[in-house]
């Protein structure tokens, strides 16, 4: 016959069940995947998991009883903290959020809290909030985002390739055969009249498809990564005196003078091919939109940690909402130069491309018929 157990021995079986149960509890706390938080209306938190260790750095008295919100989440976020809060509060609802918190190494961890209204629970008498680290997930979807942005930008590139090869390529070669034919028609015919004028629409035109052939080319390489970028210490006043003078013929016809505002030296470190390249487009430019008869002026001047270098000149002038489209892919802007002059807008945005490998800035002040500057920053040597 079984002996009954006595009252004590229930007593104490029952106690060590509710031990285990208590120390089972916490151990699943402490190694979840989540937090537990427990927080009163306005935010001030009175209990936390210990599973904030594994994801915040910090231990749970190191976040209770202090204006987390204020001291701890992202300024960004923290409106958006405080609104959610009190819905929950106001609504006696379940709601939640997406937020940055303050990691103890100094970093933000993104994190979603899924809250449930307590308050009236004699046994919580709090907001319940259930935690959980999201870092890798919002990367992920920033990385997406990233990538769909990217893609959209080579979509755009590779639009735009197409439009320059289909309209602006063709026309100085439709220019160069057309002519072309007519010079030999004339030529046949002993007919030289009208001979020079035919030579130099040709000249002209040969050289539009080659300058845009260049900027194209360039362009392209850039942006698959082949294009080298080989810094060097380079005097830069002797790069700009040695590029202005390529367009002495140029601007000679016509009659545009090219003012030079330089210091006796200026040492930088660059890429001596990048920055000829952006020199010749901005001065061919210049050239392109100013008057006949106009003024150029290129001034280089060094500030305390970088040389600021412009071309600037007194012609056409750009038109307000026109100037945020010129170093953008997406959007084809050309015009007509002073001298029936034509281009793609390429020129420029590979300036722009060349200028960031530098760790520089690009950028236009302008007005119209009052004409442009263009701006750049390249690092000291």
């Amino acid at each position: 016959m079984h002996k009954k157990p006595s009252y004590e021995a229930l007593e104490k079986q029952i106690e060590e069940l509710s031990k285990g149960s208590t120390e089972r509890l916490e151990q699943l706390l402490k190694n979840s995947f989540d937090m537990i938080v427990l927080l009163d209306s306005n935010g001030i938190q009175h209990y936390v998991s210990e599973s904030c260790e594994k994801i915040l750095g910090y231990r749970p008295d190191e976040l209770i009883q202090i204006p987390v919100i204020e001291q701890l989440i992202h300024p960004e976020d923290q409106e958006k903290v405080l609104l959610a809060l009190q819905d929950i509060v106001k609504n006696s609802d379940n709601g939640g959020t997406q937020y940055r918190h303050r990691h103890k190494n100094g970093g933000w961890v993104y994190l979603e809290a899924v809250g449930s209204n307590q308050i009236d629970n004699p046994l919580i008498q709090s907001v319940i909030l259930n935690v959980r680290d999201i870092t890798e997930r919002k990367n992920a979807e920033d990385a997406l985002i990233e990538s769909k942005a990217r893609l959209s930008e080579l979509n755009a590139t590779k639009d735009r390739f197409f439009s320059i090869i289909a309209h602006d390529l063709k026309s100085p070669f439709n220019s160069i055969f057309g002519f072309s034919e007519l010079l030999v028609e004339q030529m046949n015919r002993k007919d030289y009249q009208g001979v020079e004028k035919f030579a130099a629409i040709i000249n002209r035109s040969s050289k539009q498809a080659m300058d845009l052939l260049t900027n194209l080319l360039e362009w392209a390489r850039a942006q698959t990564g082949k294009i080298e970028f080989n810094p060097e210490y380079i005097e830069l006043v002797t790069l700009i005196n040695e590029v202005a003078e390529l367009f002495n013929d140029s601007a000679q016809q016509k009659a545009i003078t090219i003012i030079k505002d330089l210091p006796h030296n200026l040492p930088v470190f660059a890429d001596k091919y990048m920055i000829g390249t952006v020199l010749r487009n901005l001065i061919s430019n210049g050239i392109k939109f100013t008057h006949p008869g106009g003024k150029i002026r290129v001034s280089a001047k060094q500030n305390e940690n970088q040389v600021t270098v412009s071309v600037s000149d007194n012609g056409v002038g750009i038109e307000k909402e026109t100037i945020d489209k010129l170093f953008r892919i997406e959007y084809s802007y050309s015009t007509t130069g002073t001298a029936s002059e034509s281009g793609t807008g390429l020129g420029l945005l590979l300036c722009k491309e060349f200028i960031e490998m530098h760790g520089g800035k690009i950028w236009v002040e302008s007005e119209p018929e009052k004409g442009s500057v263009f701006l750049l920053t390249l690092p000291i040597a």
